[in-house]
Order: structure tokens, then C-alpha cells, then sequence
């Protein structure tokens, strides 16, 4: 059974929440941790959502399976990134990314504590 959007972006929300400072993790393995492995786009498009939602999350902190980070706009994930203190290096061919060996934060599945059903305060607390 496939959760709701809003429910899978709740979930997101909570995983992003946990993420400590000067750590990333991947779209990929935050869909390990949902159970859902094969679904990192979406994860992705949660990320997107999250990252215009008020009050902000450390939405920078979640990177492409690759390391690979936008590096466009006013917020950038690099900038945010390197005002963190982790290192941004350029890969071979000319984009941004970020040593996920050495950043990465990779929580084991079921470790964290997650809650598809957050309660409404919550909800209306961080909703854009």
C-alpha cells in the first residue's frame, strides 16, 4: 500500500529533521529508511517541498545518491553546504558534489523512530 503524498512528505519532513549538522544523506538511502528503495524521485520531490516550507528544515542536507548538489539560486544547496563546513568539490565533469563517504549520514532502517501520522499541530506548524 502506498502512502499518502502528504504522509510520505511528513516522513521525509522527520528523516530531514534528524539529519545532524555537517552530515548529508541520500535521496536513495531516505528511501531505504521509508521502505520504498525504488523511489527516490520522490523522495527528491518531497525535498523540493520541504525545502519552501516555514519554519525551514536543513533540506540542503539531503544529496543525490551520487553527491551530486544544485549549486543555482539565492539558497543554494552549496552555499548552505559550505556554511556548514562541509566540503564542496567539483566532479570531472564541471558539477558540484559533495564525498558522500566522508559526509554521509547512514542511519540503520528502523532505527529512527518514524511517524506516518503526525499530529495536525504538527502539520499546520510546518505547512507551506
Amino acid at each position: 500500500m502506498r502512502a499518502s503524498t502528504q504522509d510520505f512528505n511528513l516522513t521525509v519532513y522527520q528523516i530531514v529533521k534528524a539529519i545532524p549538522p555537517r552530515k548529508v544523506i541520500t535521496c536513495g538511502h531516505v528511501a531505504k529508511l521509508l521502505g520504498v528503495p525504488k523511489q527516490t524521485r520522490r523522495v527528491r520531490e518531497a525535498v523540493n517541498f520541504i525545502s519552501h516550507t516555514s519554519p525551514p528544515v536543513a533540506w540542503h542536507r539531503v544529496v543525490s545518491t551520487s553527491g551530486v548538489i544544485s549549486t543555482h539560486g539565492p539558497n543554494s544547496q552549496q552555499r548552505l553546504l559550505e556554511a556548514e563546513g562541509v566540503e564542496v568539490h567539483t566532479g570531472i565533469v564541471g558539477e558540484s558534489r559533495v564525498t558522500v563517504d566522508r559526509w554521509g549520514w547512514f542511519p540503520e532502517i528502523g532505527v529512527l523512530e518514524l511517524d506516518m501520522k503526525m499530529g495536525v499541530e504538527e502539520v499546520l506548524e510546518w505547512g507551506a
